[in-house]
């Protein structure tokens, strides 16, 4: 008998359990939500300065040169950034060895793009070589400094970061660009300065010069980052085929008209990756924090639920929106790119979802896996692009990019169900996937009246597939809230 009646308490206390702890995650991304929008709304308020200042070539240059900086900082730096972030999670690692170790690799990265930019100036004649190197080193102050802080849990404060650089990026472009005409070299400084006031200040803000009295590092600890940080770099390679190879596929294949339609739709997605991204910042914290505990299976499954349902609905209603966004978001020259964008929202949800799954292996420390994934998606995504192409045009890139995000998905979720045990209800997301899929086969051709009606049906079916997720989740936003205003009035 007594079994039997500790079940129940079992129960109610791990459902009490899994209350607090998805209020705490909803918490922490109603704050990354409220910085990152306000981010967004500074490189809105960025744009028309940088097209009045610079010339469409210009802007061309100095977009090129930022973006490479993406690219260049994980490969140089062998991605010690996101082992930074992982490792500081974790209580029984020595803050001041893991941030010493980090620096250490970092200044490798450093010398080993001052030497290429050295070389590229002096041989090739590269222009803007010493800004770009000064653009590099700046964003290694912020990127170390920010994680740092960010492992620590000071979620605030990333946030405060992040906006004291948006900030000083605003005023440095005005100052830079619109008063000093300085081109392309007042556009990359503009974003240096922004970056080292923003990475000065988390390194004073955070006391994080603290850690460096002694300097020390412990080579067994950067073994141990080493090993974490390496598969992320290819990791991040193919991800980055996965994600912009369709292009150069479709240019290939179809000629450039195609491919700028192609490339016009490509940044509709970009709605469905806004909105998770804010989501992902607090999951990973999340993810790391619990990824010991007994009762992971429960919390991790619940988030599942919770986050497929909210991924899924947006990307049905922004496709089911599709036209009247597409008018809004596309110039007149490229209208015609409205056609393909249900299919790259699809194909972006896919991506979304993987990027969940993709987080348990980070706080599992197993970055092969991620790796093996994605490099699979990525060979999968130009080899049907490649095959598809020359005879269905945009859509067979779409449909590659597609069934490439889907396959990691697929991967990635059976993996996991062995690793952690993560409760899938696989009967549910299959008929939730179904429903996306259905609005996406209607949404991408002209249809009648009739055809936007089922459309909006699916959407309807989508949204309500899952009531007990909509209740709770109810619940959890307005009892965060609650909390957080009431914490503020005390405040005041």
């Amino acid at each position: 008998m007594i079994p039997s009646k500790s079940r129940p308490g079992r129960r109610s206390s791990v459902a009490a359990s899994n209350k607090g702890r998805i209020a705490f995650l909803l918490g922490n991304t109603l704050v990354f939500a409220l910085g990152g929008l306000a981010v967004k709304a500074v490189s809105l308020v960025l744009m028309p300065l940088y097209t009045t200042a610079l010339t469409a070539g210009e802007y061309g240059t100095a977009e090129l040169l930022n973006s490479a900086i993406e690219i260049v900082l994980p490969l140089l730096s062998l991605g010690v950034v996101e082992a930074l972030y992982r490792f500081s999670i974790d209580d029984d690692v020595p803050k001041d060895e893991l941030f010493a170790g980090s620096l250490v690799v970092l200044s490798g990265g450093v010398v080993c793009t001052g030497v290429a930019c050295a070389l590229g100036s002096a041989l090739w004649n590269m222009e803007h070589a010493a800004a770009f190197f000064v653009l590099f080193c700046s964003v290694c102050v912020f990127k170390a400094t920010t994680q740092l802080a960010r492992g620590l849990g000071h979620v605030r404060r990333f946030v405060l970061y992040g906006l004291i650089n948006a900030l000083a990026m605003v005023v440095s472009t005005y100052l830079l660009l619109v008063r000093a005409h300085l081109g392309v070299e007042g556009y990359l400084w503009s974003f240096t300065i922004g970056y080292l006031v923003g990475g000065l200040v988390a390194f004073l803000g955070s006391a994080e010069y603290r850690l460096l009295a002694p300097f020390r590092f412990d080579r067994a600890l950067l073994r141990r980052m080493l090993v974490y940080s390496l598969p992320l770099v290819p990791n991040l390679l193919s991800w980055w085929l996965v994600s912009v190879s369709g292009r150069y596929v479709v240019l290939w294949g179809s000629g450039l008209a195609a491919a700028g339609l192609f490339t016009a739709a490509s940044k509709m997605p970009s709605l469905i990756n806004i909105v998770a991204s804010v989501f992902q910042q607090a999951w990973q914290y999340s993810t790391a924090r619990e990824i010991d505990s007994p009762d992971r299976g429960a919390f991790f499954g619940s988030v599942l639920r919770g986050y497929s349902l909210a991924t899924l609905s947006t990307a049905g209603l922004v496709i089911a929106l599709n036209r009247p966004i597409s008018r809004v978001m596309l110039q007149a020259e490229f209208a015609e790119g409205w056609r393909y964008v249900p299919l790259l929202m699809l194909a972006a949800t896919f991506g979304v979802m993987t990027i969940f799954f993709g987080t348990f292996y980070q706080a599992l420390m197993n970055s092969r896996m991620l790796m093996v994934s994605t490099m699979m998606g990525a060979v999968v995504n130009v080899i049907l692009g490649v095959a598809l192409v020359p005879f269905m045009g945009p859509w067979g890139a779409g449909l590659a990019g597609a069934v490439a995000y889907a396959l990691v998905l697929v991967v990635r979720a059976r993996d996991l169900r062995r690793r952690i045990n993560l409760p899938i209800d696989r009967l549910r997301l299959g008929y939730q996937l179904a429903l996306l899929i259905s609005i996406t086969a209607c949404m991408s051709f002209d249809g009648g009246s009739w055809l936007t009606a089922v459309v909006w049906a699916c959407l309807g079916l989508l949204v309500t597939s899952d009531i007990t997720v909509l209740t709770n989740s109810a619940r959890a936003v307005a009892e965060s809230l609650r909390h957080r205003s009431g914490a503020l009035l005390r405040q005041l």
